[in-house]
């Protein structure tokens, strides 16, 4: 970020964001959402919508177990190994020391998933907990990706890590397309299992760490990631089980197989335009650690990040709620019409949610991801009970409103916290 750029010159901002690798980036993070989006809409041609419903309740499910899993050090390693003081062999012996904990997480996961679905805790319904034993495979395998993919950003090797994941995706979906079309759900599974496998087998031979997982790692390593990563961990299984509480609530409450798969349809959509807010989060995290010991040019690279930010999304929301039921409609025949206004409502939420994504990274930059933390406690707190009544009171449409009224607690809240911590910031000497 040069200082005497103009800050109004949309021009100047979007070659300086291409050469630092952004739009790389965001091309591999599309391929990586046809994993979820492109295999399930073909899925949804040769499935009922109770299936569609079940892959979107693994999904959730799932993505929980990861942030378990994971424990927090993807954040951490995004942090620390971007800061410049922090030499190779050092960066290197963090990762191991969280690739290492991660695999002992994973373990605890699985075992944790066996039993719940034994008891049919997951759901109150049996396919769904039969199946996901077998899906929750996939959780050790998303968690050291996720791990690795933050190791290669926090080197700001967007464009090599994208070339990789690029390559890997398109197997992965010819897995996905033709395992699920032989042998239906349970080929779903099991090509998400094996193109997880290929991902995390690439990236770690083309990373270049010299790892030995036998080695054993100094302690300090344990404690420095852990320093951040108690806070982002906790904060990120809180923001899961706030954002994916109407999949929760209606797994247990709702026994309308055929409606929730409307819904999961529309979650599924959704999920389409999450690739903005997760690739912004993920290019200026980086960039912003590396500039968090000069408050000018911090300050100055959130707001001009921002501001194109807040321009974007705006336009894919509106684009969106207009474009998406008329493109529903044609391809699927009517199939899928019921979940329309379960997409336009969620694409308000996802706006409002999305509007303040990016102080998230901020606050994590200047070393407050302790904050992040409590704001997502305070937003669950508050939510929990309205979202249970409104889901028991009203169904699928109490989910909707609860993940609404979440959304507008989130977005006061997380606005406040950043205004009262970004004017100490400033204050600091």
């Amino acid at each position: 970020t040069k200082k005497n750029q103009p800050l109004s010159n949309p021009k100047s901002i979007l070659k300086d964001i291409y050469t630092k690798g952004f739009f790389h980036l965001f091309s591999a993070n599309s391929l990586i959402h046809l994993i979820e989006f492109g295999s399930q809409l073909f899925v949804a041609w040769i499935l009922l919508a109770d299936d569609i419903g079940r892959i979107k309740s693994f999904q959730t499910y799932a993505a929980v177990g990861v942030v378990i899993a994971g424990v927090g050090f993807n954040t951490s390693i995004l942090k620390l190994c971007s800061e410049k003081n922090m030499k190779d062999h050092q960066k290197q012996n963090l990762f191991l020391a969280a690739l290492k904990t991660t695999f002992l997480f994973s373990g605890v996961v699985i075992l944790l998933v066996v039993v719940l679905s034994y008891f049919n805790f997951i759901s109150n319904d049996s396919i769904t907990n039969k199946w996901f034993i077998y899906y929750s495979l996939s959780i050790p395998l998303l968690a050291v990706n996720n791990l690795l993919v933050a190791y290669y950003q926090a080197l700001k090797a967007f464009k090599k890590v994208s070339v990789l994941l690029v390559i890997v995706r398109i197997i992965h979906v010819a897995l996905i397309i033709t395992l699920t079309y032989n042998y239906g759900l349970k080929g779903f599974i099991i090509g998400i299992i094996i193109g997880f496998l290929i991902s995390v087998i690439l990236l770690l031979v083309k990373s270049g760490i010299h790892f030995n997982l036998w080695k054993q790692t100094d302690k300090h390593h344990y404690l420095q990631n852990w320093e951040l990563a108690k806070y982002a961990f906790l904060g990120n299984a809180i923001n899961m089980i706030t954002r994916y509480l109407d999949v929760f609530l209606l797994n247990q409450l709702i026994h309308n197989p055929n409606e929730l798969g409307y819904y999961g349809f529309a979650l599924t959509l959704i999920a389409g335009l999450q690739i903005v807010t997760t690739t912004t989060q993920q290019f200026v995290t980086p960039f912003y650690s590396e500039f968090s010991e000069n408050k000018t040019q911090i300050k100055r690279a959130f707001k001009r990040s921002n501001r194109l930010f807040m321009l974007v999304i705006l336009v894919v929301s509106i684009l969106a709620a207009i474009m998406v039921p008329f493109i529903i409609k044609i391809v699927f025949s009517g199939k899928y019409d019921h979940s329309i206004f379960y997409f336009q409502i969620l694409t308000i939420v996802w706006l409002i949610r999305s509007s303040v994504s990016l102080k998230g990274p901020f606050l994590l930059a200047i070393g407050k991801i302790n904050v992040v933390f409590y704001i997502m406690l305070k937003v669950l707190l508050i939510s929990i009970i309205p979202c249970y009544l409104l889901v028991l009171n009203y169904g699928i449409k109490g989910a909707l409103y609860g993940q609404l009224f979440s959304a507008i607690v989130f977005f006061i809240l997380v606005n406040f916290g950043f205004r009262k911590e970004l004017h100490h910031y400033l204050k600091l000497k």
